[in-house]
């Protein structure tokens, strides 16, 4: 191995664990000796993926990925939990950790595999010392003749990181001998030049797991990389797309946005899924042939982004956006359901189904629609995602009459009717406004217009 690779530093909770699994495997070794069992050959032990990522970046994680060479990470798990129930096996480890970092094994949690839904590892999780930790074997994937679907078999440590997502995950290290392993002999460099890129040919990798198209746009916008030329090709593929509607669980795919939209580059993340064409993919709409435009989707998250992080335009401006800020987006969370607003907004434009459905109900909106059949979104989004989409014009209408002057009375008298209209808009009326912002600049109008009259009549509620 280059001996030129970085060296890792594990934290003290990181060496106590460290010594506590290989404990365990010298525990199950003698086991083995004593049943007359040699069969198993010496246990190796790797931290994996993203851990190792992290910690090259200088980026504190306490999820663990546990490589295991010669058994699966349900039987480890086993022997593992067999070892600490011992008397005073784990109090030696508590010793060396400070209060409050010595919490023992809450449980393991066995996760079967499911080809069909390309979830080919069966793992094994669990909680050490207050760090989640993920147990499975090395692996390989072969093929039969007549199906795609990989069989999962026991690999070495190279077939392993060939299998992976990408080659910045594919880095190892090695317990045993306490060392970095780049067994892809990429991961490195990648990170070094800031690129996503699968460690084999990148068809393949997505035809084996299509999840992983999204998972490397989340770790482009997180880490703020580009992806290889080759790997955005096959990610825009017409067979990948179709793999990853009909192969992967509306949940996972959940799961994965909801991750971007929480990371620290959101626009980023729409960007890519935009520009490599993946919307009508991710958002489908399983109802009937219509389609949202997304023409002009780029100006409304590019509006968003620089809504709440820019600080250009004169004092005028600047005082209008910060006030707007202040008032629509204050912390964390309304931020979040604001890039979610965003990203249904091309479904929050176009009209509902006509007609009613077999309840005797009108149809729902759009946007709802999608994020429900698609994604199966929470209900919290769907909530939000129908104010916003049956508020949003109304909005927009109220704004530009008040502009305008169309609405008659004293101030006092126009401050009240403007309150009790915000008052329909829903008790997220908040989030339906930015909404109307984004609809506005995606059809070519400043919601704005340069003025702060509208905000002196919201500001009060």
């Amino acid at each position: 191995m280059d001996q030129t690779h970085p060296a890792i530093h594990l934290t003290l909770i990181e060496r106590t664990l460290r010594t506590l699994l290989l404990d365990v495997a010298q525990y199950i070794h003698e086991k083995d000796q004593k049943n007359n069992d040699f069969d198993r050959s010496k246990t190796v032990l790797r931290f994996t993926g993203g851990w190792v990522r992290d910690k090259l970046l200088g980026v504190d994680s306490h999820d663990i990925d546990v490589g295991i060479s010669n058994m699966t990470g349900y039987q480890f798990g086993k022997l593992l939990k067999e070892y600490l129930d011992k008397s005073k096996n784990l109090d030696k480890y508590k010793q060396a950790l400070p209060d409050g970092q010595r919490d023992a094994i809450v449980s393991l949690h066995k996760i079967e595999a499911n080809p069909e839904k390309s979830k080919h590892l069966e793992t094994v999780t669990t909680k050490i010392f207050g760090m989640d930790i993920d147990l499975v074997n090395l692996r390989k994937e072969t093929y039969t003749e007549d199906s795609r679907n990989p069989q999962m078999e026991f690999g070495t440590a190279v077939e392993d990181a060939l299998r992976r997502d990408a080659t910045i995950n594919a880095l190892f290290y090695n317990l045993n001998e306490s060392r970095l392993e780049d067994l892809t002999e990429r991961g490195l460099e990648d990170i070094k030049k800031r690129i996503i890129r699968t460690p084999m040919d990148p068809y393949q990798t997505f035809k084996d797991d299509p999840l992983r198209v999204l998972r490397l746009i989340r770790f482009a916008s997180r880490l703020g990389y580009q992806i290889e030329a080759g790997t955005e090709t096959a990610m825009q593929n017409e067979d990948i797309g179709i793999a990853l509607k009909l192969k992967i669980s509306k949940e996972r795919v959940w799961a994965e946005l909801d991750k971007m939209l929480r990371g620290p580059d959101p626009c980023s993340a729409l960007q890519f899924i935009d520009r490599l064409g993946l919307y009508p993919t991710i958002f489908a709409n399983h109802q009937d042939e219509v389609l949202a435009d997304t023409s002009t989707w780029s100006i409304g998250y590019n509006a968003l982004a620089r809504f709440l992080h820019s600080t250009e335009g004169g004092e005028e401006v600047q005082l209008v956006t910060d006030r707007l800020r202040q008032i629509l987006l204050r912390d964390v969370t309304s931020t979040y359901y604001a890039w979610i607003i965003a990203t249904f907004a091309p479904w929050c434009s176009v009209p509902k189904r006509e007609g009613l459905d077999r309840k005797n109900r009108s149809f729902p909106e759009r946007a709802v629609e999608v994020a429900r059949e698609s994604l199966r979104s929470d209900n919290k989004t769907l909530t939000l995602l129908r104010d916003g989409a049956a508020h949003y014009k109304d909005i927009i209408k109220w704004k530009s009459d008040l502009l305008a002057n169309k609405i008659k009375g004293t101030p006092a008298e126009i401050r009240q009717k403007v309150g009790l209209q915000i008052r329909t808009w829903s008790k997220d009326w908040k989030l339906c406004v930015v909404l109307a912002m984004l609809q506005e600049v995606m059809q070519g109008r400043d919601f704005a217009a340069g003025k702060t009259t509208v905000f002196t009549h919201i500001d009060y509620y």
